[in-house]
């Protein structure tokens, strides 16, 4: 699987790139602490919001318990929201952005990025993942 468009990042010290499968780009700090890169092609008339709860819906097939704690619009047109969930009796959180990369009169191009980490790590890595968040853009 390939990203909509080509994007370049900043990946913070210690988090580690590794194969993930279907996932264009991830990263590892931890056993249980990741950063993932997805995305795709939306028509322009669906809201961000509408498209992190696919997200959420594709969660649930494999996690059904999913909390999502909250949802807000952000700068530039974006989306953030944060999710909680349980997989293997472990308690994990999602911080994800949707980012506007790219946009024609009828679809745009939206990348995701995620935080996977236990409820204990996310403060200590929340700030490697704004870093990487605010790296993040589209290679031109």
């Amino acid at each position: 699987m390939t990203l909509p468009v080509p994007v370049h990042f900043g990946l913070p010290d210690g988090w580690e790139p590794v194969a993930a499968g279907d996932v264009p780009f991830a990263a590892m700090r931890s056993p249980t602490a990741g950063i993932m890169l997805t995305g795709g092609v939306w028509p322009t008339a669906v809201p961000l919001a509408e498209v992190a709860a696919e997200a959420v819906a594709d969660l649930r097939e494999t996690a059904p318990e999913v909390t999502v704690l909250s949802g807000d619009t952000i700068a530039d047109g974006g989306y953030v929201q944060e999710l909680r969930f349980t997989v293997d009796d472990e308690m994990l959180v999602r911080s994800e952005v949707y980012l506007v990369m790219g946009a024609g009169r009828e679809q745009r191009a939206v990348v995701r990025a995620a935080l996977t980490c236990t409820d204990a790590e996310f403060p200590a890595l929340a700030d490697d993942f704004r870093s990487f968040v605010g790296s993040l853009g589209p290679d031109v």
